[in-house]
């Protein structure tokens, strides 16, 4: 009866799918109108822990984490601190944060993240590390001589993409099973904004496939109304509170919450977090 109920879940599941269009997994394009439809496709396949992947290939294990890392931008520092408060019951479960407002890929020198990911990777050898960067990274890529690489360029393109993975690089150099979880910056409020983060997280997600253990995590849907665009709240996130700040930008607490359990679905779609349980060692029976 179980195997039945579960046939029967996927075989409505592809259905869904189907007629909502082959668009992937949390995608940002035209497709969104049709997310209703996909997402409860996907709710379907989510209730026996599956994914349309693993319909056809075997489920690896999860891995056990004793250190989580998020560093990022200012929309990592709103995640990182409900990401803790949410963690905080988690027996040996050790929890690193670095967020600097502002800063990015693309000015190092204004803040050099290579050099601060090397440094959080060095001291604490975090077993998975989430990353929040680009919201700031629509510009002008400053090269050590001093010149830059225009802003919508292919070079630049390019120049980033390399940025992107030697920051993945550096986040392994010192533990290099380390699963990687990079967060995709939300819609904003200002449309030109948007357009420009949309091609960042189209080109980080594109990088990160080609790197094994690297994981890109969707935030544009949970943020956006049906079309995509720009929506201070949602009547089915957080109870409809505002989740974002006055700014377009930046989260509220209600949104800084949806964003960590945004982050906490994908980390434990993966990963068990916290140190392995150690096997109960079995009491010999006394005899009288």
């Amino acid at each position: 009866m179980r195997s039945s109920t579960t046939t029967r879940r996927i075989l409505l599941a592809l259905a869904l799918l189907f007629v909502s269009g082959c668009a992937g997994i949390g995608g940002e394009g035209s497709a969104l109108a049709k997310a209703g439809r996909k997402s409860q496709a996907f709710a379907l396949l989510e209730r026996p822990n599956l994914s349309p992947k693993d319909l056809f290939a075997p489920r690896a294990p999860l891995r056990h984490v004793q250190c989580l890392a998020v560093v990022g931008d200012s929309l990592s520092i709103s995640l990182a601190s409900e990401l803790e408060k949410s963690l905080a019951e988690k027996p040996g479960l050790a929890f690193v944060r670095l967020g600097k407002v502002s800063s990015g890929l693309a000015r190092p020198d204004f803040f050099d993240w290579d050099r601060h990911m090397e440094d959080v990777a060095r001291r604490y050898r975090p077993d998975a590390v989430a990353i929040m960067i680009g919201a700031n990274d629509n510009k002008h890529l400053r090269q050590p001589d001093g010149s830059q690489i225009t802003y919508g360029t292919p070079q630049w393109d390019k120049d980033y993409a390399a940025r992107v993975r030697r920051l993945v690089e550096i986040a392994r150099r010192h533990n290099p099973q380390a699963v990687i979880f990079w967060m995709g910056a939300p819609v904003m409020a200002d449309g030109a904004l948007s357009g420009d983060l949309r091609h960042i997280n189209a080109l980080v997600r594109k990088t990160l496939t080609s790197l094994p253990d690297c994981h890109y995590v969707d935030t544009w849907q949970l943020f956006s109304a049906p079309d995509g665009s720009f929506v201070f709240s949602k009547d089915d996130v957080e109870g409809g509170a505002t989740l974002r700040a006055r700014d377009g930008v930046h989260m509220t607490q209600a949104g800084a919450q949806a964003l960590a359990g945004r982050a906490l679905l994908a980390l434990q779609s993966r990963l068990v977090l916290g140190p392995p349980v150690p096997a109960a060692v079995p009491v010999a029976a006394s005899t009288l």
